[in-house]
């Protein structure tokens, strides 16, 4: 039995490793590419040694907590810094108990100590209560750096 003779395939280049080159030049151009993001130089204002709170301050705690299915809440706590914190009802609270302390003392110290997941708008109000008040002396809570300044 004779069978009929195969005829030549055409010369190709192998596809497996043209797509391999694809996929690193796709890959070395995303890396090297800069956006500019960071272009315009900003100065930022060097920031003071951290204070702290004298003792005595009165301290408003803001929590803020999410949970599966309820969403977000928040959970406002302020002590006048004589007494254990009491749950308020929120800037409307604030500023009856900031009211309070600044007629008997102006120059009581007010710590904040907000957690770092609260919106900017919130603590935003939290700072406005406490203008309209009348506190003068306001301190935020902060974790210590590592010196650096960044």
């Amino acid at each position: 039995m004779r069978l009929p003779r195969p005829s030549p395939l055409p010369p190709a280049p192998p596809s497996g490793a043209l797509a391999n080159l694809v996929v690193l030049l796709v890959f070395f151009f995303l890396l090297t590419t800069s956006f500019g993001l960071d272009q315009i130089p900003v100065e930022v204002p060097a920031a003071p040694a951290l204070h702290e709170a004298p003792p005595g301050a009165a301290c408003l705690i803001l929590e803020r907590h999410v949970r599966a299915g309820e969403g977000e809440s928040l959970t406002w706590r302020f002590s006048d810094g004589r007494h254990e914190p009491q749950t308020i009802p929120g800037t409307e609270g604030l500023f009856f108990e900031v009211s309070r302390i600044v007629d008997d003392d102006p120059e009581r110290v007010f710590l904040l100590r907000i957690d770092g997941d609260v919106r900017y708008a919130v603590v935003d109000d939290v700072l406005e209560s406490l203008r309209k008040a009348g506190a003068r002396n306001v301190v935020f809570a902060a974790r210590a750096g590592d010196g650096s300044g960044t």
